[in-house]
């Protein structure tokens, strides 16, 4: 069963239209071309974009972490640096310190004047000449040069203070 073609019907329904070619032939090619090429322009310059984000993030990754290993290398060389100069100038400090005590401190003998089954201890001697200076009404500080002559026969010693002032003090 095949339905009739009223192809009449039709045909009278549509009225033909004159269209200038002008018109229809230019609006409708010149804009979907310069639409289509503003879009593609559009999309390549948003993919150029993109593409440039991500190699600028990947070189920035990849500059950041050469970077931090190269400042982890320093920071790991600086430490060991600090480390052994500090261990130098510790010992260098503690050696110093050795040092400067014995230098400080000279040997000073004692000596001991012995006549006649009698001895006196030199130390002893000298304080007795400071002490007499001080007694004479002079100030201790005063003192810069003393030279101490000890004669056991006489059973004396005679001083003389700063070249200027002389005196005697008994030994025994």
């Amino acid at each position: 069963m095949r339905k009739k073609n009223n192809s009449k019907t039709v045909k009278q329904a549509v009225k033909p239209v004159e269209v200038k070619k002008e018109e229809t032939v230019a609006q409708p090619v010149s804009e979907p071309k310069a639409d289509a090429k503003a879009d593609v322009k559009a999309e390549v310059e948003k993919a150029v974009e993109k593409t440039t984000e991500k190699v600028a993030e990947k070189a920035v990754e990849k500059t950041t972490e050469k970077a931090a290993e190269k400042a982890a290398e320093v920071k790991a060389d600086v430490k060991d640096t600090v480390k052994k100069t500090t261990a130098k100038a510790a010992k260098a400090a503690k050696t110093a310190k050795e040092a400067k005590p014995a230098k400080k401190e000279p040997v000073k003998p004692e000596i001991i004047v012995q006549y006649q089954n009698s001895e006196v201890d030199t130390a002893a001697v000298e304080e007795r000449v400071k002490a007499q200076f001080v007694a004479e009404g002079h100030k201790a500080g005063f003192i810069r040069k003393l030279n101490i002559y000890i004669k056991p026969e006489e059973y004396s010693a005679y001083y003389v203070i700063n070249d200027k002032f002389s005196g005697r003090v008994d030994l025994f």
